[in-house]
């Protein structure tokens, strides 16, 4: 019967041959661990939560699917003391592997504009807000007054003339910035030195980030 740890090793075994080709962090796989992720979905969509897809969460969203997360979390390189925005939180379900990613230290300032989602996730992280500040408005410019910050991820897809330059301005030097396009790329941007380098992952799809 499948359950969570069953999930995360399918996740594992998958990586090699996912979006970077490499393995997952150790640390990624433990934190996924610890989270079950039926515990994040609507009943409708339970009996599927240990396989690796994404799944309706109502609203015409969707919970990412796992091995895109770990995908994310791990192209993030947390670290015990990052402070990490995610816009588009969801059911809440990356933002709670976030938070032990960033704990002792860390805190993760999680965004979901859809007011029903934002109470569903509100809920399902009830035992994670010790590290977490959840909050319900519209985050496609960031979160201006509690920048910068270590890590910024979207956990919703961009347009084609998507504005990176708000979101970079909000991240600190040494930051990484990911987001997804709704259809196309997925981009990683890290704040090095004064410059500004670029990685692109082909092949994502993700619902529209709504603003």
């Amino acid at each position: 019967m499948y359950n969570n740890d069953i999930l995360v090793e399918n996740v594992e075994k998958r990586a090699p041959f996912y979006l970077d080709n490499k393995p997952r962090d150790k640390r990624v796989l433990d934190a996924m661990r610890r989270v079950d992720r039926k515990l994040f979905l609507p009943e409708s969509s339970r009996s599927l939560a240990y396989e690796d897809i994404p799944l309706p969460i109502g609203y015409n969203q969707t919970c990412s699917q796992p091995s895109m997360v770990a995908f994310i979390l791990d192209e993030l390189e947390i670290k015990e003391n990052s402070k990490i925005l995610e816009i588009g939180s969801g059911c809440g379900y990356a933002a709670a592997i976030a938070s032990i990613l960033c704990k002792p230290a860390g805190i993760v300032y999680a965004i979901e504009i859809i007011k029903e989602l934002y109470e569903f996730a509100r809920r399902n992280l009830a035992s994670y807000m010790e590290n977490i500040v959840l909050l319900n408005k519209n985050g496609s410019k960031g979160l201006i007054e509690y920048a910068p910050f270590d890590r910024i991820f979207l956990s919703a897809g961009v347009g084609k003339n998507f504005n990176n330059k708000i979101l970079l301005d909000q991240l600190s030097e040494g930051g990484i910035l990911i987001y997804p396009e709704t259809y196309g790329n997925l981009y990683k941007i890290k704040k090095e030195k004064g410059k500004i380098l670029t990685e692109i992952f082909y092949g994502v799809s993700f619902v529209p980030l709504v603003e």
